[in-house]
């Protein structure tokens, strides 16, 4: 999210702090952001002032973090914590979503209660996510601090089973079309609805394991491919000396 651009593999490079890792200045601040939100919610807990905390923790980036970070909207004082949403593809504003002009942290206490009184399953979990992006509590970085408030209350952090967005680009696409749909709806039905549409976009458990960090022993032990028949998909020859040469490199 975010024009996030880095792919996984250079993530978990500066995560690990390999030397001559560097991710852009965009997606360095949105880590930055991430890592300092997740720390906060691990403190203080999944709860109203966890997710708050989340957002206040989103200072790094001066384009995309909010102005008053952790601030909850209300655009009876500030018109500048009023948020409108176009899903329209020609960028019109029929159809447009209308977040509440005025949230307090009892709107956040209410998905909170939901989900404790939940059986807590992964759908569960995206429905927090969906529910904190629809109310757009914050005046930035909605999707992201409810992406972190999901994992942590699916309590991710032990086990590494993940909350992720799809890593497909068209899925990930259809997966905020399905977003858009929980946004505009305007029953419980209606949310039931699109929360299936988007559980139908996410990634498999095995395609969240991998992209899980490499294990001590993975790290030691890398896949040796100079000891493998190289094989070429589109023919039988066999693939050219350069190919092998650059595995050498």
């Amino acid at each position: 999210m975010n024009n996030y651009k880095s792919s996984v593999l250079q993530t978990k490079r500066v995560l690990d702090n390999e030397v001559g890792a560097k991710l852009p200045k965009n997606d360095t601040a949105i880590l930055y952001d991430a890592l300092d939100g997740i720390s906060a919610i691990e403190d203080k807990g999944f709860n109203s002032d966890g997710i708050i905390a989340v957002n206040k923790a989103f200072t790094y980036s001066e384009n995309e973090d909010p102005q008053l970070p952790g601030h909850l909207r209300n655009a009876f004082y500030n018109p500048d914590d009023a948020i409108m949403i176009v899903t329209d593809p020609n960028g019109t504003s029929r159809g447009a979503y209308s977040a509440p002009d005025v949230v307090k942290k009892k709107d956040l206490d209410n998905i909170v209660i939901e989900f404790n009184k939940s059986k807590k399953t992964r759908r569960d979990g995206w429905k927090v996510f969906a529910k904190i992006s629809k109310l757009q509590p914050f005046q930035d970085g909605n999707k992201r601090t409810a992406l972190i408030a999901a994992n942590a209350a699916m309590n991710t952090w032990d086990k590494q089973n993940y909350l992720v967005l799809p890593f497909n680009n068209i899925d990930h696409a259809e997966f905020m079309v399905n977003l858009m749909r929980f946004y505009v709806a305007e029953t419980d039905v209606d949310e039931e609805k699109a929360l299936d549409k988007i559980m139908t976009t996410l990634p498999s458990e095995k395609e969240v394991n991998l992209h899980l960090p490499l294990t001590k022993e993975e790290k030691e032990k890398p896949l040796d491919l100079k000891t493998k028949r190289i094989k070429n998909f589109y023919s039988n020859k066999a693939i050219n000396s350069s190919f092998n040469n650059d595995l050498e490199r």
